[in-house]
Formats: structure tokens, sequence, C-alpha cells
């Protein structure tokens, strides 16, 4: 005997994955569990006052992670109340705030979040509370502890990203091979904010994606394609100027000097700072 479900069930559950789909930043109120796919990020109202047990599951792009976080709350405080699972069957093992990455090099401003190992999560709650409890979830890239001998990683902007220093010096081309081949591309500043938070973590001579060899006096992030202006612009007094000794300097250090940036010979040997972004 084939079952059927009720129309307006179907038409619910369309509306809720629709709904989580197209949300980004947003509170979304949602029901006593649903299914979520997180394209950036999206925040969900954990129900107060039921005795039964709502179940989410949380999904995002595959080659991605999913991170979270309370607005106003603690892990520790929840714990009876919710638990996060690492995947979507019923023996996933639990996530807990204690076990998670501590990184050498991290922004210490950022909240207390629990990352999965997987694009999948299953959310359990259970029991009852005199409030909502308010989950932000976002996508986020994984993000280990170094890749290699003389390297340091970590969350040093925000919760979804990672920043990664190699100290080996080396001219900028090797630079931009060693990040590409970790899957990570060679640092472009988007603003004072970012570059100030891996200054903080790694105060060291960093060589950029910056550069104007295509064209003197065309500045652009060669891992993204976007040309500096009119975005962020951190140049020293009397930077760029062009005055190398082996051929104009086409490539941007940081930080130089006065704490900004400079325009080198290419060839020189510096660290690097690879990044990857979700």
């Amino acid at each position: 005997m084939v079952k059927t479900i009720p129309f307006f069930l179907i038409l619910i559950s369309v509306v809720l994955l629709t709904y989580a789909d197209t949300i980004d930043e947003n509170v979304a109120p949602l029901l006593c569990g649903a299914k979520v796919f997180v394209e950036d990020s999206v925040v969900i109202d954990i129900p107060s006052l039921r005795d039964d047990e709502c179940v989410w599951v949380i999904q995002t792009q595959k080659d991605r992670i999913l991170v979270f976080t309370l607005i106003s709350e603690s892990f520790e405080d929840v714990q009876d109340y919710l638990t996060i699972h690492d995947g979507f069957r019923k023996d996933s093992p639990i996530l807990q705030i204690e076990n998670q990455k501590e990184y050498e090099a991290s922004n210490k401003d950022l909240h207390p979040a629990i990352y999965t190992t997987s694009s999948v999560a299953t959310l359990r709650s259970r029991g009852t509370r005199a409030s909502v409890l308010q989950l932000k979830i976002q996508k986020a890239v994984e993000c280990p502890f170094n890749l290699g001998a003389n390297t340091a990683c970590g969350r040093v902007v925000d919760e979804t990203s990672c920043y990664c220093a190699n100290f080996a010096l080396r001219n900028r081309a090797d630079q931009m091979i060693f990040c590409y081949n970790n899957y990570m591309k060679l640092v472009s500043l988007e603003s004072y904010d970012e570059e100030q938070k891996i200054v903080f973590a790694w105060n060291v001579n960093s060589w950029s994606s910056l550069t104007d060899q295509q064209g003197e006096g065309n500045w652009i992030w060669e891992t993204t394609g976007a040309p500096m202006i009119p975005g962020y612009v951190n140049w020293n007094s009397g930077e760029p100027s062009g005055a190398g000794l082996f051929g104009e300097e086409d490539c941007m250090a940081f930080p130089e000097f006065e704490g900004g940036w400079n325009d080198v010979d290419c060839y020189v040997e510096k660290a690097g700072i690879c990044e990857l972004h979700p």
C-alpha cells in the first residue's frame, strides 16, 4: 500500500528548504527541525519550551565545512539542551567546544566556534528553555595547523577563512607557487582591518599578490584579477617609487618601514602569506 503525504506538508517542506537556500545573514525562524542548505550563512532559532526532540540536518557545498557560533550564550551553558553532531547518521559523534583546534596564531576576538569535519551536520535539541536559542551557521574552509616546516596557519581574520604564513624566504613567483600547491592563493588585501589582523598574527615582511608587471602603474591583485583602484590602498609615503636596482619594482610587500606597502623587485626573497576563503 502506498502512503500518501498530505500536500500541505510537502508545500511546507518546499518553502522551508527554499527559504533556507536563499537567506543570507538573516534570522530564519524554523519549525522544530528542518533540512537547511547553507550557501553563505544563516541564523536559526532553536525553539523553547518543547518536550520533544527537534532535529535539523545542515548541509553546505561538498568541499567546505560548517562552523557554528551562538549569538548570546556559550556552548558550555547549553550542552544539555543542544548537541551538534559531525554528520547525519544517528551514531555521528557529538562535537564539543573544548575539542576544537587551538592555533598559535588566531584572532582572539572571535566568538567560540564549533567546526565540522565535513559538509554535513545534525543539530539535536531537547528539553525546555525559558527563551529561544539563536545559532549562527556559516560555510567555512578547513584550516590546518601548518603547511609543513617553517609555516603556520590560523583563523586570524574571521571564523570562515584560513591564512597561512610561509616563513621560508622565497621570491614572489615561488611564494605564489607554494600557495597554489597547497590549494590556497597569495594574499590579496581587501581592507585595513584584514591587513592589521594578519600583521598582528605574523609581523613578518611578506609578499602579496599585488603587481603592475602587466602594465607600469596598473596595479592588480593577481590572484583575484581585481584592480587596486578603487579598492583598499595603504602605500607608504613616496610609494610606489619604481626605484629598483635591477629594473622596475613591480611587486608589493608588506608591512614595510612605516607599516604600509612598498613596491619591491619581484626577485627579492621574502616570506609569503597564503589565504583561502569559502
